[in-house]
């Protein structure tokens, strides 16, 4: 199957990303840019048109970002415990970018 087909599947919400190598840097690809790249400028860009928001409230929402992309858009198959682990895993990177983000552009820059 053609790479452009898979990614097809891949953001098609009807079609669960079955565990294979492709997906497996998919969903690895789609969770490193939340967390670094998206969940960042989105809450930038949100942050220049409002108030500047407190730590408490950046973070929270940089990790709903990144569960939204991961269990939303992503849409991994995974067993139920799996799905906590890697919560788990994935939260908790979207936090350490999240707060770096915060403190060494966000506050200074707002």
């Amino acid at each position: 199957m053609e790479s452009g087909q898979r990614l097809r599947e891949a953001l098609d919400p009807r079609v669960r990303i079955q565990r294979d190598r492709w997906n497996e840097y998919f969903v690895f690809l789609l969770s490193a840019t939340g967390a670094s790249i998206f969940a960042p400028l989105i809450l930038f860009v949100a942050g220049a048109f409002t108030e500047v928001f407190s730590i408490g409230i950046y973070l929270a929402a940089s990790l709903a970002i990144e569960l939204i992309l991961i269990f939303g858009i992503g849409r991994p198959a995974m067993k139920p415990a799996e799905r906590a682990g890697w919560a788990l895993l994935w939260g908790g990177a979207a936090l350490a970018f999240g707060a770096a983000f915060y403190y060494l552009v966000f506050e200074q820059v707002l």
